[in-house]
């Protein structure tokens, strides 16, 4: 797979040059994960930006009396730890692999010289961040509802 190819299918990134969809790719490394592998850790800061590319990774968090909760499935084509590196606060849920995942990852040094809005390649790929985030946003919204709707059920 070609992960420049992949990345300019993705939301945000028809906002990019050729040029400037490589320089993202090749910040990016790509890698095969086990089952289990956890990615960012809850209550901890994330260190890397994250794109599934096959697979599924699984988003949870634990609760009252160190209660395991599923909040979403992921899936290939989602970014993943954007919001802790944008806001520099901890990661809010698990994010583990659920059987063998592949993954690209970007460091936190080079999303931080990507993500400056000096140029136009930091513009595009804030718009990038911006499009991921909101999409995470829809989901947690819509993973409260739905919690929401199972302990105060219509009756």
């Amino acid at each position: 797979m070609l992960l420049k190819r992949y990345l300019s299918t993705l939301p945000g990134f028809a906002f990019m040059t050729d040029e400037d969809v490589d320089h993202v790719a090749s910040a990016m490394k790509v890698e095969e994960y086990p089952d289990g592998h956890v990615f960012l850790y809850q209550d901890k800061p994330a260190h890397a930006f994250y794109l599934l590319l096959e697979g599924v990774v699984k988003v949870g968090y634990y609760g009252r009396m160190n209660r395991y909760y599923g909040v979403r499935t992921m899936k290939p084509g989602e970014f993943f730890g954007g919001l802790s590196l944008v806001d520099s606060k901890p990661v809010m849920a698990n994010y583990s692999a659920d059987g063998v995942v592949k993954v690209a990852s970007m460091p936190l040094s080079a999303f931080l010289l990507l993500y400056q809005p000096n140029s136009a390649i930091g513009c595009h790929f804030q718009h990038v961040i911006a499009n991921h985030l909101a999409w995470d946003l829809k989901a947690r919204h819509l993973s409260l509802r739905d919690l929401l709707g199972k302990m105060y059920p219509e009756g």
